[in-house]
């Protein structure tokens, strides 16, 4: 499949979000962006006393490689949806405030929540097509570099130098051997 169509036919390739921050006196605005290369979040922080004090817009690019999960939970009583990103490196989030620990919680207004929930399931789907793809081309490389022992073998016959071991001896009721009753 070619990395074209890897980015396939996205019904919602953007959804807006917001989080408390700097233990509840900052809040994050901003909006998550799908494209073919990744999760792009574009951002700005804001005092949440008086919305006065505001950062200047900030971008920050997440590769398909670097999401380990993702997950839309519909939150407390269905009112407080959530987009919940788990990274495979902490680094890949540097910059965004509350990602602790390799993961952020995206905050989702109630009238955005079937747009969150198309979301998170096109980036989970563009996601694992990125890994089946990789998991491809490393079998292709591990078949590319197999011996040629292993590969002309008769079908059904294990090669001789990968042949199991014997199997142990059965063992009836009680752990005894059949030969010892």
């Amino acid at each position: 499949m070619p990395a074209a169509q890897l980015q396939m036919e996205c019904l919602m390739d953007t959804v807006p979000f917001q989080f408390d921050a700097y233990g509840g006196f900052g809040t994050v605005q901003g909006l998550a962006r799908l494209d073919e290369q990744g999760l792009e979040l574009q951002f700005s922080t804001s005092d949440a006393l008086f919305g006065v004090l505001k950062s200047g817009a900030r971008s920050l690019r997440v590769p398909l490689d670097a999401l380990l999960s993702v997950r839309y939970t519909a939150g407390w009583f269905w009112l407080m949806p959530v987009i919940e990103l788990r990274v495979r490196d902490i680094r890949a989030l540097k910059g965004l405030p509350e990602s602790d620990q390799g993961r952020v919680s995206l905050g989702l207004k109630f009238r955005d929540r079937h747009d969150g929930r198309a979301f998170a399931a096109d980036l989970d789907l563009m996601r694992s097509r990125r890994r089946i793809l990789q998991l491809d081309r490393s079998i292709e490389q591990l078949a590319a570099q197999a011996p040629a022992s292993v590969l002309h073998s008769e079908v059904g016959s294990p090669p001789s130098s990968l042949t199991p071991p014997p199997a142990p001896p059965a063992r009836g009721f009680g752990g005894r051997l059949e030969s010892e009753r």
